[in-house]
């Protein structure tokens, strides 16, 4: 029996998109490969740290996709099957089975309950720690270029 080739997967930028990409393609790739964060800053998740005053709006409580999209004037139509695939509401179940309970403002805008936005970062860390994510700081991105024999080549800063 054959093993089947091991996958190198790279996720340039240590925000919250990166992290969360990362950490999905890790549990999904059970050990069968490898996901690396490559964040050309010093720290990661520095707007996640500062967003929502500090305390981290995650998400929104308008559960309907259509409905969401229409929050956001530029890009909305582009943004719906992205919400039909994975929703507010999965976005609240992710984080509560990682421990963070989030909570509703009377707008609607989502917080974790501790009103700090620490909270969202040592989740995310802690969930990409617990993946096997590898993070690697201070190492930039400068373009991407496909391989003629399968894969892509980053070039680094």
């Amino acid at each position: 029996m054959s093993e089947s080739p091991s996958i190198r997967a790279v996720v340039v930028g240590g925000g919250a998109a990166g992290f969360f990409g990362a950490i999905t393609c890790a549990e999904a790739l059970r050990g069968r490969g490898s996901v690396t964060i490559l964040e050309r800053g010093a720290n990661v998740l520095q707007k996640v740290k500062i967003s929502g005053g500090g305390r981290c709006n995650v998400t929104h409580s308008c559960f309907v996709p259509k409905d969401l999209a229409k929050r956001y004037p530029r890009g909305g139509q582009a943004l719906i099957g992205a919400f039909h695939r994975f929703q507010a509401e999965d976005t609240v179940k992710w984080f509560e089975a990682r421990g963070v309970v989030l909570k509703t403002e009377a707008d609607g805008r989502m917080f974790p309950t501790t009103d700090q936005s620490q909270t969202i970062i040592n989740c995310l860390t802690n969930a990409a720690r617990a993946a096997g994510v590898e993070l690697r700081t201070g190492c930039g991105v400068e373009r991407v270029e496909r391989r003629s024999e399968g894969g892509f080549r980053l070039y680094m800063s």
